[in-house]
C-alpha cells in the first residue's frame, strides 16, 4: 500500500497532555473509544487525475497546522504515535481551530466555593476554584471564564468601583463589575469577562478592559468580543473591569429581574416583595449576600432594558401597592443593591402576576408571568397554615410546660425579624423556661399565622420528639 493512500488522524483526549497521531493505511481499523477523544485533524487523500496517476493531495479538517507541533508522518503500515506535549491554552485553541479563546459558552462549568467574611463590621464575599487540569472553566455564579495552563487555585471577588480609578480616562464609565483576581499554584493565560452590552456596528468599539495595578491603569486590547464576553490575554493579575465610552446616553443592555420576599414581622399584616432591576452581569449571589434575611424566588429573569429609561410594574389582580410608581433604570454594578420597586400585598397572597413595562414606549419588556410565593421552608411548604395555627393554640399549656429549647427557637424567630428587640430581651432575661415560653406566646399571638408557622418549623427542628408526641395525642 502506498503512503499516499493513508488516512491520517490527530486526536486529543480532553484534560490530557497526550495527542494520538493515528495513520490508517486502508485496513479498516477504527478507534474504539470515540467518546473519549476528539478528532482535531484529518488528511484524506484525493486520488487520481485526468491521466489516472495518483497525486498526493489532501483534504484538511479541523487543524491544518500539525507541523507546528513537530509531528512526523508515519511510514509504517499502521501505527499510533503518542505525543507528550505541554497542552497550553494557545495550543489547545489552535488544535480546536478556534479564534483566540472564543468558546466561553463551551467552557467547563464549575460552582466555586463561596467564602463569606466579616471584617471590621463589613461583609466581604470571595470565590475559590481549584482547576483540575488545563482548559477553560466558567464560574456558574459570576460567569467569569478562566483559561488555565494547568492545575491551579483561583481566588476572586467583586469589589466596589472607586470613582478615582476612572480619573484621567476621559468620558468613561463602568460597564460591568470590578473583579479582584488572584491565582495560586498555577497560571492563567486568558480571561473572559462577561458583559451585558447588545453589540451593534455603532457600539462594538465602545467597550474596553481596564487593568488596575497600584496607582496605574492599563488599557488592554480585547483579543475577541462575543455576544456575552470580552476576551483578553493575562500577564499579571489584580483588578480587571469593563469600561465604556459615553457616546449614546440611551443604550440597551441585557438585564435581569430579581425577586426577594421580605420576612413577615409581627407588626405587619402584609407581604413585601422587593423587585431588583439589574444588569445581567451582576451575580445573584452578590445581591443575596446583602439581603440574607429575604427569600430569593427564582424565575425567568432575563430581559432587555434601556439605560436611563423609566419603567413601572404591572400587577394582577389590581389593588397591590407598588412604590415607586416609576423608576429610571441605571446600570448599577454595586456596591449597594437596593430594591428598584416594593410590592405590598395581603399576607395571605400566595400567587399573583407581574410584568415590567416601558413607560416611554408603553409596552412590556418583561412579559407578565405567574409569581408563586410559597413558604420559604420545605417543612411548611405543604402544611396547612390553619392546622399549624390550631396546633400551637391547642397545645399552649403543654408547650409552656415541656419546651426546653426556648432561646434557640427565639433566636430563630429573631433571625427572621419576627421578634422586636425589646421583647427578645424580656424573654432572654426571664429566669424560668415557663416564663420564657409565656412571653414567647405573646409574640406568637401578636404575630399571627405566619409567625406561628415559623415557630412550628423551628420547634420541629429543635424538639421533633415533643412535636410528634403532641401530634399523636401523647
Amino acid at each position: 500500500m502506498n503512503t499516499e493512500d493513508s488516512d491520517i488522524l490527530l486526536l486529543h483526549q480532553p484534560g490530557n497532555s497526550r495527542l494520538l497521531f493515528y495513520e490508517d493505511r486502508g485496513f479498516g481499523h477504527t478507534i474504539r473509544s470515540p467518546t473519549a477523544f476528539r478528532l482535531l485533524y484529518s488528511m484524506a487523500p484525493c486520488r487520481g487525475d485526468a491521466r489516472g496517476k495518483a497525486k498526493r493531495r489532501y483534504k484538511h479538517a479541523r487543524y491544518p497546522k500539525t507541523q507546528q507541533l513537530k509531528i512526523c508522518h508515519s511510514h509504517t503500515v499502521h501505527k499510533i504515535h503518542i505525543l507528550q506535549i505541554q497542552m497550553t491554552p494557545d495550543i489547545l485553541c489552535q488544535l480546536y481551530h478556534l479564534e483566540p479563546k472564543s468558546c466561553s459558552e463551551d467552557a467547563e462549568v464549575f460552582t466555586p466555593e463561596y467564602i463569606e467574611r466579616d471584617r471590621e463590621g463589613k461583609r466581604t464575599n470571595a470565590y475559590r476554584f481549584v482547576s483540575p487540569h488545563a482548559g477553560q472553566f466558567r464560574c456558574s455564579l459570576t460567569n467569569l471564564v478562566f483559561v488555565m495552563e494547568g492545575t491551579g487555585e483561583m481566588l476572586y471577588k467583586i469589589v466596589p468601583w472607586d470613582p478615582r480609578l476612572l480619573c484621567g480616562l476621559g468620558q468613561m464609565q463602568p460597564a460591568g463589575p470590578l473583579y479582584n483576581i488572584d491565582c495560586f499554584e498555577g497560571s492563567i493565560s486568558h480571561l473572559h469577562l462577561p458583559h451585558c452590552e447588545i453589540l451593534t456596528e455603532e457600539n462594538k468599539d465602545s467597550l474596553a478592559v481596564a487593568h488596575f495595578t497600584c496607582d496605574n491603569v492599563e488599557m488592554l486590547q480585547a483579543l475577541k468580543m462575543t455576544s456575552t464576553h470580552v476576551i483578553i490575554g493575562i500577564k499579571e493579575l489584580s483588578l480587571f473591569g469593563l469600561i465604556k465610552t459615553i457616546i449614546f446616553p440611551d443604550y440597551s443592555v441585557q438585564s435581569q429581574v430579581l425577586l426577594f420576599l421580605r420576612p413577615i414581622s409581627i407588626r405587619q399584616r402584609e407581604k413585601i416583595l422587593d423587585v431588583h432591576l439589574l444588569p445581567v452581569t451582576v451575580p445573584v449571589s452578590e445581591v443575596q449576600s446583602q439581603h440574607k434575611e429575604n427569600t430569593y424566588f427564582k424565575t425567568t429573569s432575563t430581559c432587555y432594558l434601556v439605560h436611563r429609561r423609566e419603567y413601572t410594574l404591572c400587577c394582577q389582580p389590581e389593588g397591590f401597592e407598588v412604590q415607586p410608581q416609576g423608576h429610571v433604570f441605571e446600570c448599577n454594578f454595586g456596591p449597594n443593591y437596593h430594591p428598584t420597586f416594593e410590592v405590598f400585598m395581603d399576607v395571605e397572597t400566595e400567587e399573583f402576576k407581574m410584568g415590567v413595562m416601558d413607560i416611554f414606549e408603553e409596552k412590556e419588556v418583561w412579559t407578565t408571568r405567574r409569581i408563586i410565593l410559597t413558604a420559604p421552608s420545605s417543612n411548611t411548604d405543604t402544611a396547612d397554615l390553619r392546622i399549624i395555627t390550631e396546633f400551637v393554640d391547642n397545645h399552649r399549656e403543654d408547650l409552656i410546660a415541656r419546651v426546653t429549647s426556648v432561646m434557640p427557637v427565639a433566636d430563630g424567630l429573631r433571625g427572621k425579624h419576627m421578634i422586636p428587640p425589646e421583647m427578645y430581651s424580656d424573654i432572654d432575661d426571664a429566669r424560668s423556661r415557663q416564663t420564657k415560653m409565656r412571653l414567647l406566646f405573646n409574640v406568637l399571638d401578636s404575630g399571627g399565622p405566619a409567625v406561628k408557622a415559623e415557630f412550628y418549623r423551628l420547634l420541629k427542628d429543635k424538639e421533633a420528639c415533643l412535636v410528634q408526641d403532641l401530634e399523636s395525642g401523647c
